[in-house]
């Protein structure tokens, strides 16, 4: 591993800080020492990525500043911006040049850093997290954060940590960010940079401590990341509520089509269609969503055993009967879940390219506490006739049409209710990247997503809010109560 050298340097951020890029005109008649009179100005080599956090480029000739008919570029792709500023969520080593008439400057190069959580925490031994799960193959970066005994290692100590690569065992030496606390406190980060797409494990050692069970991965791809979603009412935490029902069913299961017919009635009903999200999960048919790890998610979650079966918000189970008496149990859940409010609401954006599906999500909350996301792609329209018991009562030819069946569920393996995002206070919110690969039999254009939010109250994670896409390209906003 490198040793840290001028780790202040990383944290130069001066208000209008004039740098040594002076101009070089590029136009084969041009004198350059007639450029001398042209330099840059940019007020931060070091931005935060959280999209609020500004870099401002100034542009002066012979004293004169000349901005506003000079133009910022990307020296990646040589685009121009449309303002002489930059800001962005996504952290990373960008780099500029302006162009004023006739004269070039030299590359600027600004740093964006994560807003990392430095915080100390209550746990014991050795921990490693990254600060992002996913990041762009020459753009982005994925900085390591140790902890030891709950505190985050200081400079002197990293240099007693290896970082090593979990697929073969074997150290690998990445380069460092640096990152500030409020009260000053410097601190050097090991950051991951891809050159190519691919999903990476690292583990660390330090002392006689290893984290080798617990690897961190992240995951690089070529596309853009999608941007954090705009929150139109900032003050707001009155957030929309909705309940999340799963239902257990089968294509074999010749008494599963009196919780079909009760499902299609209740998405038909103007009145509760929008207060409720819908999934299915198949079991023991070509729909089965199987794991990574092989399981099969309806033998993980349908804890009953029964067919049909339905989770309310992952949690409470409703037992089947006829389509009427099955239509009020969805509906008093749904009333018994809106009985409170939620304590968070949930905003999306995603990047689809090619069969990877790239999802942003964003949760803000009403209460300070911990809080988990998951996201699962569910696919509707699919045919395959249906097993019917009661065929001549229930004689409906959408019931081989399978609706809103999950292909992916990604929200953690152990109880489904989400991934850890920390805790978040009132009013604030924080992000969580998902990457999800396509089958590509399956159609797109018939898929979207099912986003959810849990947190711990009264001592028990439990969900407490659901949102769906119209597709997997719509994204969707964060709703509040009129």
């Amino acid at each position: 591993m490198r040793k840290i050298f001028n780790i202040l340097a990383l944290l130069f951020v001066a208000t209008l800080a004039t740098s040594c890029l002076y101009g070089k005109g590029f136009g084969e008649e041009t004198n350059v020492e007639d450029t001398s009179g042209f330099k840059t100005e940019v007020s931060a080599n070091v931005i935060i990525a959280n999209g609020e956090d500004t870099a401002v480029f100034r542009a002066l000739f012979n004293g004169t500043d000349v901005s506003a008919e000079s133009t910022l570029y990307d020296a990646a792709t040589n685009e121009p911006l449309e303002e002489m500023a930059f800001s962005t969520f996504t952290a990373g080593r960008y780099t500029f040049y302006i162009v004023y008439g006739e004269y070039r400057s030299e590359d600027i190069v600004v740093t964006a850093v994560q807003d990392l959580d430095l915080a100390d925490k209550e746990e014991e031994g050795l921990s490693a997290v990254l600060s992002t799960n996913l990041i762009q193959v020459g753009k982005s970066y994925a900085a390591i954060i140790v902890r030891y005994n709950g505190k985050v290692l200081l400079p002197e100590e990293m240099n007693k940590v290896i970082i090593y690569d979990a697929a073969n065992d074997s150290p690998v030496t990445l380069d460092f960010v640096a990152a500030e606390t409020a009260d000053g406190t410097v601190y050097a980060l090991p950051a991951y940079y891809a050159t190519e797409a691919g999903t990476k494990s690292f583990w660390v050692g330090y002392k006689i401590k290893n984290t080798r069970e617990t690897p961190m991965s992240v995951t690089a791809v070529t596309s853009n990341i999608p941007s954090r979603p705009a929150d139109a009412e900032p003050e707001n935490i009155n957030f929309v509520h909705r309940a999340l029902f799963t239902q257990f069913t089968g294509t074999w299961c010749g008494y599963c089509p009196y919780m079909i017919v009760a499902f299609h009635d209740m998405l038909e009903d103007e009145e509760y269609n929008d207060k409720f999200v819908h999934t299915a999960v198949h079991g023991k048919d070509s729909f089965a969503t199987t794991l990574s790890d092989g399981k099969d998610l309806a033998s993980i979650l349908n804890t009953s055993g029964g067919y049909p079966y339905v989770l309310v918000n992952l949690k409470d189970g409703i037992q089947n009967s006829n389509v009427d008496t099955n239509i009020a149990y969805l509906k008093a859940a749904i009333e018994n879940t809106l009985k409170t409010k939620p304590r968070a609401g949930i905003a999306a954006r995603t990047e689809l390219k090619d069969n990877m599906l790239l999802v942003r999500t964003s949760v803000k909350v009403s209460h300070t506490a911990e809080y988990f996301v998951g996201a699962w792609l569910v696919e509707s329209g699919m045919y395959t006739q249906q097993a019917n018991y009661a065929a001549d009562e229930l004689k409906y030819d959408y019931l081989d049409y399978h609706e809103n069946v999950v292909r992916i569920a990604d929200s953690n393996t152990t109880n489904f209710l989400g991934h850890p995002m920390g805790t978040i206070k009132k009013g604030e919110r924080a992000d969580h990247l998902f990457v999800m690969e396509l089958d590509p039999s399956w159609k797109v254009e018939n898929c979207h997503l099912v986003l959810f939010v849990s947190t711990i109250q009264f001592n028990s994670l439990t969900m407490t809010n659901a949102v769906k896409t119209t597709s997997l390209t719509s994204g969707v906003d964060f709703e509040y109560m009129k």
